[in-house]
């Protein structure tokens, strides 16, 4: 017994040391990332001889916040004969495309693409999508990105520089995120990923991670990739890798914002992070050993991609430093007093000290918050959303990545959003 209580002791403090561990890391990438957040300076502008060829997607289902989104990009400050916008309509819903065919109807510059169903899902759809695009480059929008009239003519300036760039992604804004504390909990995940994350793996590996809107693809080297891997549920972060792993780079154009939301609801918040979850997990799991035997990616990318699924490895050791603390519990349970090393006293300090070692995490959301505009009067209920959406939260995203760890297959399901409630309201 005291053999099997002193392995579930080791073993609680290996986690608990590699939770802590990642949290500093976690701490250290964002003091980095805000110290040189202030000495980021905007990109001239350049006027070519000839903008590059644009052709806009929007993958949509049983959303009329594609309207919205369309409507935007007709009024992009572009040249309206180097640029193609397609609405890609999978909706089940006789009233939803009847309104997106006339939305088009009355817009001659959209083009509406149908398949009849949604089979594979949005790279599916994207898939799809190709057959009908004419441009050299493909601008990604979800439903409720609402770009801005100058986004693509400042989007277009790296791959303008450099040609050789697989694509571009932009920083996302979003727009609901005072709305209550599960919209504070979702930007809190967003904004680390954009503020922290993403310009940390710019500096440091010089390459970025397409996260799905407000991407720029080029379209040549997407189809030497044998196109989006269908069916995925994280169809960016699969063919980032696959990208890395070819040597090619991504642009992240940090000082680029796409105003866009986040779920409102928790249930629609859980599955929207157990759908990420699965995906990335399952991204790295047919694609990171290819990339790191890579002879065409550098180590420091090798290290950059592993930093960016790294939130998702913190979450795993949370569920393990939890499972291994009831065992420790459990394993003294019918014990003398005078012989359990646990007390109600010592559990207590035990666990806010523990928390206090793995708060990194916490500490990023809170501090990348505050950059993306978070008042100071929400960060305590950011703070409060942590620890209650936040630790249910956690096991749903856990729930995501054992599926995805033993092959068990994820349902794919639309989140709902503020955009997407014109749907409901039709």
């Amino acid at each position: 017994m005291h053999e099997a209580n002193e392995w579930i002791r080791r073993g609680f403090d290996v986690v608990m040391m590699t939770t802590f561990v990642l949290s500093a890391v976690y701490f250290i990438l964002t003091v980095v990332a805000l110290f040189l957040r202030r000495r980021t300076v905007a990109a001239e502008q350049t006027v070519p001889a000839e903008f590059p060829r644009i052709t806009v997607q929007i993958p949509t289902y049983n959303e009329l916040a594609a309207l919205h989104c369309a409507e935007c990009c007709l009024a992009f400050d572009y040249p309206e004969n180097r640029l193609q916008i397609l609405i890609g309509d999978d909706s089940d819903c006789p009233e939803i495309s009847a309104q997106i065919n006339a939305f088009a109807a009355g817009h001659p510059r959209i083009q509406v693409c149908r398949r009849g169903g949604n089979a594979g899902f949005k790279p599916g759809n994207l898939n799809h999508m190709l057959k009908q695009t004419t441009g050299d480059y493909i601008l990604i929008l979800d439903s409720d990105f609402l770009p801005k009239k100058d986004f693509l003519r400042r989007l277009v300036q790296p791959v303008i520089k450099d040609p050789t760039l697989a694509g571009v992604q932009a920083a996302w804004h979003i727009a609901n995120v005072h709305q209550n504390h599960t919209t504070l909990m979702g930007a809190g995940i967003v904004n680390v990923i954009h503020i922290v994350i993403l310009p940390f793996i710019k500096r440091f590996a010089h390459t970025g991670v397409f996260c799905g809107s407000a991407e720029l693809v080029r379209k040549d080297m997407l189809l030497e990739n044998g196109g989006w891997t269908s069916g995925t549920l994280t169809e960016d972060v699969d063919y980032s890798l696959r990208v890395i792993a070819a040597g090619g780079h991504i642009f992240y154009l940090e000082d680029l914002q796409c105003t866009c939301e986040v779920p409102y609801t928790p249930r629609d918040l859980f599955r929207q992070q157990m759908r990420w979850a699965y995906g990335v997990m399952r991204a790295f799991m047919n694609h990171g050993h290819k990339l790191l035997l890579s002879r065409l990616t550098r180590t420091r990318t090798k290290i950059a991609a592993v930093c960016f699924g790294g939130g998702y490895i913190m979450v795993a050791c949370f569920i393990l430093t939890t499972l291994f603390g009831l065992l420790n519990i459990a394993s003294a349970w019918g014990l003398e007093p005078s012989d359990s090393p646990y007390t109600l006293a010592k559990l207590v300090v035990d666990t806010v000290g523990n928390f206090l070692l793995t708060c990194g995490m916490l500490i990023s959301s809170l501090c990348a918050s505050f950059i993306a505009g978070v008042s100071l009067r929400n960060v305590g209920k950011l703070v409060l959303a942590s620890l209650s959406i936040g630790l249910v939260l956690i096991f749903f995203v856990g729930k995501g990545l054992f599926k995805a760890a033993f092959g068990f297959p994820m349902q794919w399901f639309m989140v709902r959003k503020n955009g997407n409630a014109l749907t409901e309201a039709a």
